[in-house]
C-alpha cells in the first residue's frame, strides 16, 4: 500500500473523493511504455465482454493472442488521420470545462446529445493527448465497431474515418436509421449504405434498425446488387423493422415486396440470424442450408411474404446447429392442415416427418392463433428443450389457450408414434417464460403437474401471475406427484401482484423445505420497507422492479438482468 501511494506521489496524481485531478508538469509513467505495448493495453481495455457463455478465460486470452499474431499489416491511414472530425471535437468542446476535474464514477453522461462514439472509451483514450491520440489511431482494433445513430447526417466523415482506421479487421456494424424529426433523403440512405457495401467481406455483425420501410428496401436492394461479393466473415445479421403489424395478410407495401437474395447466396459463417418484418428469399443458399445456424428469429411477417412450408422445413431440417427458435407472428405460411410437402418419385425420405431440432434448447413463441402454435408443436420433435417462451393472446388480450395448454402438458412430438412411455414437451423444461398467456385454471395446474423439473419460472402478467401463485400456495394433488408444486423451483419472477400473496408462496416453500433462491416481483402492490426486508430474509436475492408510467401499456422484455436492481 505504501509503495502504491509513493507511486502516485511521483506521477503527480492527486485523488480527491470520486475525482481524479491529471498531473500538471512531467510525464505520466504510462507514457514511458512503448507505442506498441501501449496499444495492446488500450485494444485490450476496448473489450468489453471478455468471454462468451461457458468459455474458459485462458481459452479466451489464447484466442485473443492468436488473432493478434495472425493479423495482417494494412496500409497507414493518412497523414491528416489525426485531425479531430466534427463529432470528436464536439466531445473535445464538452470536456473543456472538465480539464481539472473529470468524475470517473458519475452516472451522469458528459456527452448526451452528441453524435457517434462519444464518451466510449476509444474516443476518450484519443483525446487524452497527442501521444495517446496517435498510438490509439494507428490500433485497427479500437475501430471496429461502428455505430450510425439517427442523428449521424451526410457527409458521414467519422463513419468513413472508423472505415479506414479498422484497416482489414472484422467490422461490427449497426445502423439505427429511425428518424423520428429529421430524416434524411433516400440519396443520403442511398450514400451511407454505399460506403459500406465495399467492406462486406470484412461484415462480422450488421444490424439495421429502421422506423420506415423504404429504408430497410434500400439496404436489401444494396447488399444484393450482382456485384456484391460474398460476406465470408459475417455471423451475425439483423434487419428489423420497428413499425411491426402483429397479423396481416398481404404485405403493406407492394412496390417492395420482392424477395432479394442477398451476397450473393452466400454467407457461410453465419450464425445469428433475425429477420424482424423483413424478409427475403428463403431459399438463398446462406438461409436455406445454414449449417453453422444457432440461433433463428423471424418476426411480424405478413402472410403472403412469409416462407412456404417447404421453405420453412427446408430451413430447419438445413440448420443443424440450431440452438434457438424465436417465432413472432411468423413462421410458415398456410394454415396447418396445409403443411404437407409432395414426396419426391424416387426418394424414399420422408419429407413430413416431425423436424428434428435436436440442439434446440431455447424455443419463443409468440401468436394469436391457438391452432397456428398447437400446428408447430406438433410438427417439431424438441428432444434437447430447456426454456420455453410464450406470449399466446388476440388483440383484446381476452383468449382462452386451455387447448394449447393441454396440447403442452400431452404428450410431445416422438419419432417413435409407438413409444411405450411418451412424455411431455414440459417435464425436460428448466425455464418457462410466459408473457401472455390465459387459460383456465384446471390448466394450469396440470402443467405444474408436468413442470417436476422445472427451476426458473417467469410470469410477466397480472392474471397468470395471481394464478401460479394461487396454486404454488397449495399441495399438489397431481397423481403421482411430491406434495410440492414445482419441486425443484428456486427462481420465480412475478407480476402485478399483491405482497401478502407473494409472501404467501415464499413462505409455503420454504416450510415445505423447497425455498426460493431468487425472487423478482414488477410492480409489486403493498411493498413498503418491512415487507421488503421480510423477503429479504426469506429468500436469497430480492430484487422488485418499477415499470415506469411511461412504459405503461408497452410491451416489455424483462430479459435476465435487464431491469431489475436491489433496492436497499
Amino acid at each position: 500500500m505504501e509503495i502504491a501511494r509513493t507511486q502516485e506521489a511521483e506521477q503527480g496524481f492527486r485523488v480527491q473523493s470520486r475525482f481524479i485531478i491529471p498531473p500538471k508538469g512531467g510525464t505520466c509513467f504510462i507514457n514511458r511504455l512503448s507505442p506498441e505495448l501501449l496499444s495492446r493495453i488500450l485494444e485490450f481495455g476496448s473489450i468489453d465482454y471478455y468471454a462468451g457463455d461457458g468459455e474458459d478465460m485462458d481459452d479466451f486470452m489464447s484466442r485473443y493472442w492468436n488473432n493478434i499474431c495472425n493479423r495482417q499489416p494494412d496500409a497507414e491511414e493518412d497523414p491528416d488521420s489525426d485531425v479531430e472530425t466534427e463529432e470528436e471535437r464536439e466531445h473535445v468542446h464538452v470536456l473543456e470545462g472538465h480539464e481539472e476535474e473529470v468524475d470517473v464514477d458519475s452516472d451522469s453522461d458528459p456527452t448526451s446529445g452528441s453524435s457517434l462514439c462519444l464518451y466510449q472509451f476509444r474516443v476518450v483514450v484519443s483525446l487524452v493527448c497527442r501521444h495517446w491520440r496517435n498510438v490509439a489511431i494507428s490500433t485497427p482494433p479500437l475501430w471496429t465497431n461502428i455505430e450510425v445513430r439517427p442523428d449521424i447526417l451526410p457527409p458521414y466523415d467519422l463513419v468513413s474515418k472508423l472505415l479506414k482506421r479498422s484497416q482489414n479487421l472484422p467490422l461490427d456494424i449497426m445502423l439505427n436509421c429511425n428518424y423520428p424529426k429529421c430524416k434524411p433523403s433516400i440519396d443520403d440512405i442511398r450514400f451511407l449504405f454505399a460506403m459500406f457495401i465495399p467492406h462486406i467481406p470484412r461484415w462480422r455483425l450488421m444490424m439495421v434498425l429502421v422506423s420506415e420501410y423504404h429504408y430497410m428496401y434500400e439496404f436489401l436492394s444494396a447488399v444484393s446488387d450482382p456485384s456484391v461479393p460474398p460476406a465470408s466473415r459475417l455471423t451475425t445479421f439483423e434487419i428489423d423493422h420497428l413499425e411491426h403489424t402483429r397479423h396481416l395478410d398481404s404485405f403493406p407495401y407492394p412496390s417492395m415486396s420482392k424477395h432479394l437474395t442477398l451476397f450473393g447466396g452466400l454467407a457461410p459463417l453465419l450464425t445469428k440470424l433475425t429477420l424482424t418484418g423483413g424478409h427475403v428469399d428463403w431459399d438463398q443458399p446462406w438461409i436455406a442450408s445454414a449449417s453453422n445456424l444457432t440461433f433463428l428469429e423471424l418476426a411480424y411477417h405478413a402472410e403472403d411474404v412469409r416462407p412456404s412450408w417447404a421453405q420453412f422445413a427446408t430451413i430447419l431440417r438445413g440448420a443443424r446447429s440450431l440452438e434457438g427458435l424465436d417465432l413472432c407472428f411468423s413462421g410458415p405460411s398456410g394454415d396447418p392442415q396445409e403443411w404437407l410437402i409432395e414426396p419426391t418419385p424416387g426418394s424414399s425420405a420422408d419429407l413430413n416427418a416431425p423436424i428434428q431440432l435436436l440442439r434446440v434448447t431455447r424455443f419463443d413463441l409468440a401468436y394469436d392463433s391457438q391452432t397456428y402454435a398447437i400446428g408447430l408443436l406438433r410438427k417439431f420433435y424438441l428432444p434437447a428443450l430447456k426454456k420455453l417462451c410464450l406470449s399466446l393472446h388476440d388483440g383484446d388480450y381476452t383468449g382462452d389457450y386451455t387447448e394449447f395448454a393441454h396440447e403442452l402438458a400431452g404428450p410431445a412430438t416422438s419419432l417413435f408414434p409407438n413409444e411405450e412411455q411418451p412424455h411431455s414437451l414440459l417435464s425436460r423444461l428448466e425455464t418457462l417464460k410466459l408473457e401472455l398467456f390465459d387459460c383456465s385454471t384446471e390448466s394450469i395446474e396440470t402443467l405444474c403437474g408436468e413442470l417436476q423439473n422445472l427451476k426458473s419460472l417467469e410470469l410477466w402478467s397480472l392474471t397468470i401471475s395471481q394464478t401460479f401463485c394461487k396454486i404454488l400456495c397449495t399441495p399438489c394433488t397431481s397423481t403421482g406427484r411430491s406434495d410440492v408444486w414445482l419441486p425443484r423451483l428456486d427462481e420465480l419472477h412475478v407480476s402485478y401482484i399483491s405482497v401478502d400473496v407473494l409472501r404467501g408462496v415464499v413462505q409455503s416453500r420454504k416450510e415445505a423445505g423447497v425455498p426460493l433462491r431468487m425472487l423478482r416481483a414488477k410492480n409489486l402492490y403493498g411493498l413498503n420497507n418491512e415487507n421488503e426486508k421480510w423477503f429479504k430474509e426469506n429468500a436469497e436475492t430480492f430484487k422488485p422492479i418499477w415499470e415506469h408510467a411511461d412504459d405503461v401499456g408497452e410491451e416489455s422484455d424483462e430479459e435476465d438482468d435487464d431491469e431489475g436492481s436491489d433496492v436497499d
